[in-house]
């Protein structure tokens, strides 16, 4: 059973952004978020996601909560300008993380630009102020360092920086469900070639002590098979078709060719017994 959908609210501020638009858009095309978006008087932040999956309080085990996590989304001009950076330098960005950490609620700083737009916001706001065409070195090497400063201190102080230079929006959803939900990365674990399947499951079912080498001399001697519980048969098993049986059986022995059920034979019409 999927959890439920994730609810989502939009601070009326960051309702009023052209960007907005494109959050909704995201919210709408993913079936793992509640749409349409809710929109509360006033957040401490652009974007509350709440998990409706409940979870024991950190202080007090009888205690259930519903986990919050909040996003500021920080973007660039078209003039090349940051909203990212110049919080950074004024101290507004600081102003947030302290106020997520009085919380006691995870915060994501979704920039919405790489690294490339960072350092571009930087060279401009390192340009000499009188003609904007000269170029201070020290500025510039002093801003790229709070900026890294900053960024380093925000991650050992658990507040995510996530930098979005492509398909920002669902990203961002997939970042928050997997914060929420959890991750699962066993889908990531690499596929054994065929030859080395049987290897690799064996060292798996032997536990400690052998490995794929040690399984494979194993191998040589004796065979891995899939013994039937009485009359059984693979495409008794829920969500094992036919296909995958036959695709499991090219890999594993089936003892008593216990694949595939076969059809019951069909009753007789009464005209054919009576001739």
């Amino acid at each position: 059973m999927s959890p439920s959908p994730i609810l989502v609210s939009l601070d009326p501020n960051e309702a009023a952004r052209p960007r907005a638009k494109y959050v909704r858009e995201a919210v709408a095309d993913d079936e793992h978020f509640y749409s349409p978006i809710g929109e509360k008087a006033s957040l401490p932040f652009d974007l509350q996601f709440i998990s409706q999956r409940s979870v024991p309080c950190k202080d007090n085990p009888d205690c259930w909560t519903f986990p919050t996590l909040h996003v500021e989304l920080k973007d660039f001009s078209e003039e090349g300008n940051s909203d990212y950076l110049a919080s950074i330098l004024n101290g507004h960005l600081w102003e947030q993380c302290l106020a997520a950490r009085e919380l006691g609620e995870p915060l994501i700083i979704a920039v919405l630009g790489d690294d490339r737009k960072t350092q571009e916001a930087i060279r401009k706001a390192a340009a000499h102020p009188t003609n904007g065409t000269g170029f201070d070195m020290q500025k510039f090497l002093a801003y790229s360092s709070m900026v890294d400063g900053f960024e380093a201190n925000c991650e050992g102080a658990h507040i995510r920086i996530l930098h979005l230079g492509y398909n920002q929006f669902p990203r961002l959803l997939l970042r928050v469900r997997k914060i929420l939900q959890g991750g699962d990365l066993s889908g990531f674990a690499p596929s054994p070639s065929n030859g080395e399947r049987q290897a690799v499951g064996l060292s798996i079912l032997t536990g400690r002590g052998i490995g794929p080498a040690k399984a494979s001399a194993i191998l040589e001697h004796f065979g891995i098979w899939l013994v039937p519980h009485a009359e059984s048969y693979l495409t008794d098993c829920d969500g094992i078709g036919q296909k995958l049986a036959e695709q499991i059986a090219r890999n594993v022995r089936i003892g008593n060719g216990a694949v595939v059920r076969p059809p019951k034979p069909k009753k007789a019409k009464l005209t054919e017994v009576l001739g």
